[in-house]
């Protein structure tokens, strides 16, 4: 009988883990489980999309049983409630499933920095639900403004912010932005009373698009829309009638959507391994926690390499890391060589909008302008290969292109 190995969480990561599993271990070798809550895959990248209804929810899931072998793979819809690292356990719902081997890749979530009404009163941008909340909370701003008189009132309502001005940010305010064209004529408001704000805390934003002309471009697009970016503006208190930033500046707004940082999924504090101050699992270059039978990857994994650099939260390290720990559960099972991580980052790839974005690609540098989005449908259309075949990129070109 083979060994147990259940991977916990159906992400970029996790997903690929089970996939590299299969590939590395036979039947007799191993029995792989998958244990996710939801059924399909999300593809988070393009959440911004879904939120602003330029793609519909399909174009957002992978289902999970159509890039997963069920033959090779059990899965089970549910989620975890306790890890028993001691005695080998997960237990989800009333059954209890033991392991030989376990693979965490449940991800992250939002880090709200314990700034005073930001986790009660922003909109955070993490999951699809979020992304529905999102949609909703906008077009309610639209609809409900026609019955205000009050100019202050209907500034407040008309006003968009987005806080953080990294990828997630920014790619939210450039679906944003052509989105109230559209919502101004629909619900019949004025375009000139619609102000959209990114509030960034650090001196510019797209702090990994190392060229400073490329994020100067993005910026400069942005402001054909109307975009206002204030950099140097520390969010430090958050209310349903607005924010205030670190200079005292007040912006009266119903609207904020936060995507200013991250952490590790706070179902990591119940698991007795060690982690770091963001609560992820600490792991060293196999992707091994504090105990040798259970791995880390993708969002949930703390990794510094010996050059102190962490490892970024991006969805190339997390395929990365996936494949890494499913090489060396493995090697514990078949023997052989310990493979380590070492990362070949290609580069990112920023939307703003459908047809404008910016990118810093090795080997090419960085730009802005219309061709990269074009690269970044490439980017899309290789790893939905890569999960699933043809079948999924086919979807993708329907759903997102054709």
């Amino acid at each position: 009988m083979g060994k147990k190995i259940i991977v916990l969480g159906g992400g970029f990561a996790g997903v690929e883990a089970i996939q590299k599993l299969v590939k590395y271990l036979s039947k007799d070798d191993a029995e792989i489980t998958l244990m996710e809550k939801d059924d399909a895959q999300t593809f988070r990248t393009e959440l911004h999309k879904f939120a602003c209804e330029r793609i519909d929810l399909n174009a957002a899931r992978f289902p999970l049983e159509k890039i997963i072998d069920t033959k090779r793979v059990d899965i089970v819809k549910g989620e975890a409630k306790k890890v028993d690292i001691k005695n080998k356990k997960i237990v989800s719902g009333s059954k209890e499933y033991g392991y030989d081997f376990l693979v965490l890749a449940f991800g992250s979530e939002p880090n709200f920095f314990g700034i005073p009404g930001m986790k009660e009163n922003a909109l955070s941008f993490w999951t699809l639900e979020d992304a529905k909340k999102i949609n909703d909370h906008v077009k309610r701003c639209f609809s409900d403004v026609k019955k205000v008189k009050d100019a202050n009132e209907r500034q407040k309502m008309l006003t968009f912010v987005v806080g953080g001005g990294g990828f997630t940010g920014v790619e939210m305010m450039g679906e944003l932005m052509r989105w109230v064209d559209k919502l101004c004529r629909t619900y019949l408001v004025d375009r000139k009373e619609i102000k959209l704000m990114i509030v960034e805390a650090l001196p510019r934003i797209l702090p990994n698009i190392s060229k400073d002309s490329a994020v100067q471009k993005a910026i400069k697009y942005m402001k054909k829309y109307g975009v206002e970016v204030k950099t140097n503006s520390m969010i430090t208190n958050v209310s349903k009638d607005g924010l205030t930033l670190k200079s005292g500046e007040s912006i009266p707004t119903n609207t904020l959507i936060w995507s200013g940082g991250v952490q590790g999924n706070s179902f990591s504090s119940q698991i007795d391994l060690n982690k770091d101050k963001r609560g992820r699992i600490v792991v060293n270059e196999y992707m091994e926690s504090s105990d040798p039978s259970v791995y880390a990857i993708g969002d949930i994994a703390s990794y510094v390499d010996k050059s102190n650099k962490p490892m970024p939260g991006l969805v190339e390290s997390a395929m990365q890391s996936a494949d890494v720990a499913a090489s060396n559960v493995a090697s514990q099972i078949k023997g052989g060589q310990k493979k380590s991580l070492d990362l070949k980052l290609h580069g990112n790839i920023v939307y703003i909008g459908k047809s404008y974005g910016v990118a810093n690609i090795n080997g090419l540098g960085n730009f802005g302008g219309y061709i990269a989005i074009p690269m970044k449908h490439l980017v899309n259309i290789q790893h939905s290969f890569h999960v699933g075949g043809f079948g999924m990129v086919f979807k993708y070109l329907g759903d997102q292109i054709f």
